[in-house]
């Protein structure tokens, strides 16, 4: 599952459009909370809509996919609730072939990531944002909203550097990795370094409530990393096979 949640092609099951249904929600109700908690984030909340309005479209494409129809069929009223339950068409069609069977026939084997050299290659990316997240904070600004303005567009900067130091500037492969580990790890690693930095430094204490600022931060970090990932796509396009 989750494979290529950003592409439009492919067939996808029920219980992959499910999830993909509920972490929408839940991150919708999120970026609410947050637009309430900070009235001048407009301009951080519009990406953030975008790349989740972008992750539905292409998970609900995928669904009709797997049941024959074009994605363009889930712009149909109340057709996501046909995508829920119904079962998708048993043998291969003209979207590929069916998702059930390549689950039953994937080999981990192919694809194996090490979390290790992920950690590697994030790792000077991860440094500078933090550094410039810290000099913000302590030279720049006092304003929170100012301060998640500059978090943003420093993740963005520090993200795609590391897709252009890492890839070269070649297209990006269609891989997990690259969906999902990558920016998952990236996000984590930089989560820790933040709470290790206000707690240190700032006056924080560690407590539950640091908890729920870092799962909300990390959520908020994915979110960013996605905008400098679909840059880098549409600059550096794929016109030859990659090689890693």
């Amino acid at each position: 599952m989750f494979k290529t949640p950003f592409s439009f092609y492919g067939r996808i099951r029920r219980l992959e459009y499910g999830l993909t249904y509920l972490f929408y929600i839940l991150f919708y109700l999120a970026i609410a909370v947050i637009w309430t908690e900070f009235e001048q984030v407009e301009v951080m909340i519009i990406p953030l809509y975008i790349v989740l309005f972008w992750l539905r479209l292409a998970q609900g494409a995928k669904r009709c996919h797997d049941l024959g129809n074009s994605g363009f069929y889930q712009l149909i009223p109340l057709y996501g609730l046909w995508l829920m339950f119904q079962d998708g068409e048993q043998n291969e069609n003209k979207y590929g072939l069916n998702p059930k069977i390549l689950a039953t026939n994937y080999d981990p084997s192919r694809e194996k990531i090490s979390i290790v050299k992920t950690l590697i290659e994030v790792s000077s990316a991860v440094l500078l944002n933090m550094l410039l997240i810290a000099i913000a904070m302590e030279y720049l600004y006092t304003d929170e909203w100012m301060i998640l303005n500059w978090m943003f567009w420093s993740i963005v900067v520090c993200y795609f550097l590391m897709l252009l130091i890492n890839y070269r500037g070649k297209a990006l492969p269609d891989t997990r990795k690259t969906e999902a580990h990558l920016p998952i790890i990236y996000t984590l690693t930089l989560c820790i370094c933040f709470i290790l930095y206000v707690v240190s430094y700032r006056g924080v204490e560690f407590s539950f409530e640091t908890i729920l600022l870092g799962l909300v931060l990390a959520a908020i970090f994915l979110a960013f990393t996605y905008v400098p990932y679909f840059a880098y796509k549409l600059l550096f396009k794929k016109t030859e096979n990659y090689e890693s």
